[in-house]
């Protein structure tokens, strides 16, 4: 009941990011609004607040106690969905989208600090390969409920539907009750790191909305981020008790497995956005029908999370998370001859290689990671793997975002896809130190 519950919490977070593309047109017609402004503030706005919130939405957890922060994450994510409900209007909408994106960025990190100090470090694998295919199938499924809330009852459907799905995990935590010496029960520490927790929000809001800008704006704005990350790194030195402690990257298990994750997730989202572009403009093929090969690699992903999680029990993480990186690495190699990509099944084999990969060596390196760090630091920990998986999708998009600002061309997207082999050999040699 335990882990239903905290599966349930954690899946609202990317149920929360894929529900409300659907929704947008009846948003837009009922409001009068045009898709631009809804996709900026709605859209972009979960995104930015999420990666802001991550780390020092984990750091909370460590200093209240995880099952706390788990439980307030809930309760901040279902204030927003009421509000969402309730209100018409884009400022509203806004501020509750704003509000999930808080509360669901809390839930993720306390979930696996959770799972990290509940779990047996002999059975931590497989757990981590549940709780990816559970991540997996909520952001898979988010479209489809969205779309048939959004048909039979209307757009506020998507928003109050998070409500019932809040109240059932909120039960089943409160009722399993997790031990006491699990739960990351607080103790007397200084106060919480203000200073750090907004440098490290702004630098990271900033360095995303200069990968979703072009021109001036977009290097100007890049710039900024990067000198407030540059004064996080120095705060973070010599704080009391940082927000993100930089000690933890000094462990080579713990920084290897945040490279393979956010590499993976650089080359996962640069495809999913890739190659609908690509069968539409390039070989003329309707919207839509590139959907149903993408989902095979989901498919593989969620259905190898746990037999990768298994299987690192049994041969160990590091020969895991290396086969891993090396099959997606053979998928996108497949992928990356567009010329002989005509039809959206001619990238099956390539796309089920990729999502293969991804289910076996991301929740492997998720478990490394988390076993690697002290229990009084998994929250923290979580909010850092949270925010590399964020930054690697980011990272992926924008490239692609660049590379076919010229021309959507086949050689443009044979660079692009060049780029992904590059991440992906860059994981795979970082497999080694998990």
């Amino acid at each position: 009941m335990l882990y239903t519950g905290m599966f349930l919490a954690a899946s609202l977070s990317p149920l929360g990011s894929t529900m409300i593309a659907v929704a947008l047109p009846s948003i837009g017609k009922e409001l009068g609004i045009a898709s631009g402004p809804l996709t900026q503030w709605l859209v972009a706005s979960y995104l930015i607040v999420g990666i802001a919130v991550m780390s020092p939405g984990g750091k909370l957890g460590d200093r209240i106690g995880h099952e706390k922060g788990l439980l307030l994450g809930m309760t901040v994510y279902g204030v927003g969905s009421a509000a969402g409900f309730a209100f018409a209007n884009l400022p509203s909408l806004a501020v509750a989208r704003i509000a999930m994106a808080a509360g669901g960025a809390m839930t993720v990190p306390a979930t696996m600090a959770l799972l990290r100090n509940v779990v047996p470090e002999s059975r931590r694998p497989r757990t981590f390969g549940y709780f990816g295919s559970v991540m997996g199938v909520a952001a898979a499924i988010g479209p489809l409920i969205g779309g048939e809330l959004t048909a039979r009852f209307g757009w506020r459907a998507v928003f109050v539907a998070n409500i019932p799905v809040i109240v059932l995990a909120f039960a089943m935590i409160r009722l399993a009750r997790t031990p006491q010496a699990s739960r990351g029960a607080p103790v007397q520490r200084p106060r919480f790191d203000v200073e750090g927790s907004l440098l490290l929000g702004g630098a990271l809001a900033l360095l995303v909305l200069a990968a979703q800008s072009h021109g001036a704006a977009s290097v100007w704005t890049g710039i900024a981020g990067a000198a407030l990350l540059t004064g996080f790194v120095a705060w973070e030195r010599h704080a009391v008790e940082p927000v993100l402690d930089l000690r933890l990257f000094l462990n080579r298990r713990f920084s290897a497995a945040n490279a393979v994750i956010g590499l993976q997730n650089l080359a996962m989202y640069a495809l999913l956005f890739q190659l609908p572009v690509f069968f539409e403009q390039v070989r003329g093929v309707k919207p839509g029908v590139t959907g149903r090969s993408i989902i095979a690699m989901m498919i593989a992903m969620v259905v190898f999370a746990p037999v990768g999680g298994r299987l690192s029990e049994r041969i160990g993480a590091r020969v895991t998370v290396f086969s891993g990186c090396l099959l997606s690495l053979a998928g996108v190699f497949l992928l990356s001859d567009f010329q002989k990509l005509s039809v959206p099944t001619d990238a099956l084999g390539g796309l089920l290689l990729v999502g293969t990969g991804l289910g076996l060596a991301t929740a492997t390196s998720q478990a490394a990671a988390m076993s690697a760090v002290d229990r009084r630091n998994a929250g923290m920990a979580g909010g850092a793997l949270s925010t590399a998986r964020y930054i690697g999708g980011i990272a992926g998009i924008s490239t692609l975002g660049f590379v076919l600002a010229a021309k959507a061309g086949v050689g443009s997207h044979t660079t692009a896809a060049a780029v992904y082999e590059a991440a992906l050999i860059i994981a795979t040699m970082a497999a080694l130190f998990v």
